[in-house]
């Protein structure tokens, strides 16, 4: 537990549920932090739907994945 760090990663998610557009938009300088953020994500493609009633095609989404720190 002495590395730490965080990551922070946007995508889409279309209204089937569709997770697109995968970018590691702020990396950390553990690489295994990289990987296993990116990588969550890409495994729980397909998510969940979009509400019927959400206006767009598609919600953008901006996640930070922290480790072994508290967000300040």
């Amino acid at each position: 537990m002495a590395f730490r760090g965080h990551v922070v990663v946007t995508f889409n998610v279309h209204k089937n549920g569709a997770v697109t557009d995968l970018m590691v938009v702020g990396p950390c300088d553990v690489e295994a932090f990289n990987n296993s953020s990116y990588g969550a994500l890409v495994a729980s493609n397909p998510t969940y739907p979009l509400p019927p009633e959400y206006p767009a095609d598609r919600a953008f989404f901006t996640v930070t994945f922290y480790y072994n720190e508290s967000p300040r």
